[in-house]
């Protein structure tokens, strides 16, 4: 009974483990550790290309008009001293036959002037087009991203807008379906589990073989 019980327990913690660590989150930046300023290069996890620059902008920095629900805190004018483009700072192994899931709050210049936003990632790419007190039509929740080869993919938004007013950009996220590569202590764990287990039977079966 109590070796029953043991591989019972031994069975039930190969399962917590393969389990640990599905619904992975992959990215999430809502820009609440950066600097607010303007014309700047970097945003958290991303950077600017091909040479521009955009503008981290707070309500404390005098802003307040441009904090529009559900953003907060810092977000970004993806036109800074003139139309921007962020790129994350690293590129996801994106892989076949995993589901991956990208949300952000993308709403309008709140300054009068229509924006265009492009964004792309893997097999992602959506242009939206919002007026100036959009705060519904850019908002985006778990849009599902797959690739049918390996893909390293970059998650990158690209203001269309002239000038230095651009779409405000606030709490992107980026997470996958499926279980990360377990770390090392979990297959550490897991090779020990599978140890006692060979144990137990190589006992089990010593007992049971007849004796002269």
């Amino acid at each position: 009974m109590k070796r029953t019980s043991l591989l019972f327990a031994v069975s039930a913690l190969f399962l917590g483990c393969t389990s640990l660590h599905a619904g992975t989150i992959l990215l999430n930046e809502n820009f609440e550790a950066t600097t607010a300023s303007l014309g700047v290069n970097s945003a958290g996890a991303f950077h600017t290309i091909n040479g521009t620059n955009v503008d981290i902008v707070s309500a404390a920095t005098g802003w307040a008009s441009l904090i529009v629900a559900p953003e907060s805190g810092k977000v970004v004018d993806l036109d800074g001293y003139s139309q921007g483009a962020i790129q994350s700072n690293s590129a996801f192994d994106l892989l076949p036959g995993v589901d991956y899931y990208l949300s952000f709050d993308l709403v309008g210049s709140q300054r009068g002037n229509t924006t265009s936003t492009t964004v792309t990632f893997g097999n992602y790419d959506q242009t939206f087009v919002l007026s100036s007190g959009d705060d519904i039509d850019g908002l985006v929740t778990n849009a599902l991203v797959t690739v049918t080869t390996p893909t390293w993919a970059y998650l990158t938004f690209t203001s269309n807008t002239p000038g230095a007013m651009g779409a405000l950009l606030d709490d992107i996220q980026i997470s996958s379906s499926t279980a990360a590569t377990p770390e090392p202590s979990t297959l550490l764990l897991l090779g020990s589990g599978f140890a006692l287990v060979a144990l137990l039977f190589a006992r089990s079966r010593r007992k049971s073989l007849p004796t002269a």
